[in-house]
């Protein structure tokens, strides 16, 4: 592990290293607690290494999945709009950012008003960030430079404290389906979190605008839902499956094999959510 705010030198994008030396270990320890616990699980951390991250785009391109092109629609609709509300000097940090193919349309309308402002992608793979950043690569935009942070969420909520940057004002970006992965308390907790991180106050006095900007699945037809998640060609299989694979590389032992296990998802009409 690279110790925090490590820079790493690539040719094509300028990527810091934010991750916690002890991330690993922690990651082993949850996921040994969690197949021990009453009703075992896994940690939904483990969906998300190189694989898993180049799974999951798959699955956002299957006709089945809804939910980028949903976004891409409203961005274009809606991009100028937003950027209207991001400061000048505003550091934007996208939770998770995935391929920037969405982002890139708000970094555009932003670039497009001229304003000066400091875009870092955090995700979890560094061969990721550096193929994604690609797409922004310098002279993409005129007054938008763009960075990567490589870590976790936790290690990103650590980033946005830091002295260093404490008076610029700060934009969180949340798109696709972060929230589907936790309960709405859960949610509550976790964007409270990074909410209280980008409120900069000085002796009390807010002196910059805190956003955040936060994609939302308001579908609730159950079928639409749920196709989305069971597509026809097994692309959200392969991404959750993947997940077997690397908690065998977490524990050190080839414990589980993908042939043995199916998975099952359906619709909760009650709480109107696929789980």
């Amino acid at each position: 592990m690279g110790s925090y705010d490590e820079r790493i030198d690539l040719s094509t994008a300028d990527i810091i290293n934010i991750q916690s030396d002890a991330e690993k270990i922690e990651l082993f320890k949850d996921t040994a607690e969690s197949l021990k616990a009453q009703s075992p699980s896994l940690p939904s951390l483990l969906l998300w290494d190189e694989q898993g991250l180049k799974f999951f785009e798959a699955v956002t391109y299957t006709t089945e999945y809804y939910l980028t092109n949903c976004e891409i629609e409203l961005l274009k609709k809606h991009s100028h709009q937003i950027a209207q509300r991001i400061e000048s000097g505003a550091i934007i940090v996208e939770l998770g950012s995935g391929c920037l193919r969405k982002t890139k349309i708000l970094l555009q309308a932003v670039d497009d008003l001229r304003k000066p402002v400091d875009y870092y992608a955090l995700d979890l793979s560094r061969s990721e960030l550096e193929r994604t950043l690609q797409e922004v690569s310098p002279g993409t935009f005129q007054h938008v430079r763009c960075h990567g942070l490589l870590g976790t969420y936790d290690d990103g909520l650590t980033w946005l404290q830091q002295p260093e940057i404490a008076s610029r004002p700060k934009v969180v970006l949340s798109l696709g389906s972060t929230l589907g992965s936790f309960t709405r308390a859960e949610a509550a907790d976790f964007f409270a979190g990074f909410a209280k991180a980008i409120d900069h106050c000085v002796n009390g006095t807010t002196r910059s605008e805190a956003l955040m900007i936060i994609g939302v699945d308001g579908c609730k037809k159950g079928e639409q839902v749920w196709s989305a998640y069971n597509d026809a060609e097994s692309r959200n299989d392969q991404f959750i499956k993947n997940a077997l694979e690397y908690a065998n590389r977490i524990l050190g032992k080839d414990i589980f094999h993908q042939s043995e296990w199916d998975r099952h998802g359906q619709w909760n009409e009650t709480i109107g959510r696929h789980e």
